[in-house]
């Protein structure tokens, strides 16, 4: 897919993979990138670095009230599903609110976001949208054993997405990064 002109929507912008992105997307050409993050002070540091062609949106994938407002700026090209978060220890003796929060951002969000932003792009025909898992999506690691659980649900509904949306012209793609240096790993 030619990348120059193209308006992009990419979750979990603020840092990390997510902020490289907005960097890399802007570098090939793309007219706008939307980038959501959280909180202020995320937004306001990528308005600084990335003066042009950036907005900076408040969009936490697990409300209604984020994800719409995000839906009503208008079609984008490609959405990037990058928010994600990751809990530490054993799935069976962790906090059930962590395994919960890490359902709710890596899994439910996806499909949140996703759902209110494909119709723009169903009815232009054409769009692409990338899951961010992890590797470790096909072989968990016990350290992040429940964070691995999510992506692995990710990565199979990626595959259902593909497959619902294809007559559409929707190119629907899964990457699968291993660990990088980034505030997560760490």
């Amino acid at each position: 897919m030619e990348l120059a002109g193209k308006r992009v929507l990419i979750s979990g912008a603020g840092r990390g993979l997510g902020r490289t992105l907005v960097g890399a997307f802007l570098a090939a050409g793309a007219s706008e990138v939307l980038a959501g993050t959280r909180n202020d002070e995320a937004r306001d540091s990528l308005q600084r670095e990335f003066p042009e062609r950036v907005t900076p949106v408040q969009l936490d994938v697990t409300s209604d009230a984020d994800v719409d407002a995000v839906a009503r700026l208008g079609t984008v090209d490609i959405l990037i599903n990058n928010a994600g978060i990751a809990g530490y220890g054993n799935p069976l003796t962790m906090s059930f609110d962590d395994v919960e929060r890490e359902l709710a951002v890596n899994y439910l969000g996806v499909l949140r976001l996703t759902r209110a932003i494909v119709p723009a792009m169903i009815a232009q025909r054409d769009g692409m949208i990338v899951n961010v898992a992890t590797a470790f999506a096909k072989v968990n690691l016990p350290l992040v054993g429940s964070y691995c659980a999510t992506k692995a649900a990710l990565l199979s509904l990626g595959q259902a997405m593909r497959a619902h949306l294809a007559d559409d012209g929707f190119r629907v793609i899964t990457v699968m990064p291993t660990t990088f240096d980034s505030d997560m790993s760490r």
